[in-house]
């Protein structure tokens, strides 16, 4: 009889475990303004983003803004992994430049608070993801710039944001983490942006690039990577599928941990 109990609470705690091992996957959210200079405003998510973590094996949890930093710090003990997801632009302010005329600045609240959830994720080891203004801001988190609009600035320059033509391909660099992840060299992405990294910060690594020569995919310190593409709009396409594959890898090793 006694050893039958234990065999049963070893049981429980093997079930136990397989559940716990599920990573929870933090996301922010897009702000979207009812009344001029932010005063109020909406949050939300494409659901594109949530659909692609819970297909990857993870769970999704939306990030409102919270400005406090003992807050933040809370969160983040929370989650295994954290994804900061496409928006307007970064205020040129945050790379120690003066905005030009084609620019609209995002809300800065919201920046400031995915700032403080980068350096609490940095912290606890927590994997990050940026896509599209989530991979500007982990360059301009390093200390790098951008450019505020690709059109003027860079000469030859394809326009990524078309609406009727929002694939082109990309070139992944060797022996890079982007090539490690999608085991290729060239496909297509869905793009849908203006501005683009201009010079690399501290630490990162530009490891894909559109045939115009535009920064398409970075890498950073361990666990840190971005893409300027929104893979989470491409959900048929197996190559697009590793992406988060791989991010909820990372999370799930965290979580397990």
């Amino acid at each position: 009889m006694v050893r039958r109990r234990k065999k049963r609470r070893t049981k429980k705690r093997s079930i136990f475990h397989q559940k716990k091992g599920k990573p929870v996957i933090g996301i922010t959210c897009e702000v979207e303004k009812k009344k001029p200079f932010f005063a109020e405003f909406d949050l939300y998510c494409d659901y594109r983003y949530i659909r692609a973590i819970i297909r990857a094996g993870g769970i999704p949890i939306l990030l409102p803004i919270n400005p406090f930093k003992n807050n933040v710090d809370r969160l983040s003990e929370c989650i295994d992994g954290l994804v900061i997801i496409g928006g307007a632009d970064i205020h040129p302010s945050f790379y120690g430049e003066k905005s030009k005329k084609k620019v609209v600045p995002i809300y800065r609240g919201r920046t400031y608070f995915e700032m403080l959830l980068y350096r609490a994720a940095q912290k606890k080891k927590i994997p990050v993801l940026g896509i599209c203004y989530g991979m500007q801001l982990l360059n301009v988190m390093h200390g790098g710039t951008l450019h505020q609009d690709i059109q003027s600035e860079v000469k030859g320059a394809r326009n990524h944001r078309s609406k009727s033509s929002p694939l082109h391909k990309v070139e992944v660099q060797p022996g890079s983490l982007c090539r490690q992840i999608f085991k290729s060299h060239h496909f297509s992405v869905h793009s849908s942006h203006h501005q683009a990294v201009k010079l690399p910060g501290k630490l990162i690594r530009i490891t894909a690039v559109s045939e115009d020569g535009i920064p398409e995919a970075l890498e950073g310190p361990p666990r840190t990577f971005g893409v300027q593409w929104h893979p989470e709009r491409q959900p048929k396409d197996l190559i697009q599928s590793k992406l988060f594959n791989y991010f909820i890898r990372l999370a799930r090793q965290r979580s397990e941990a």
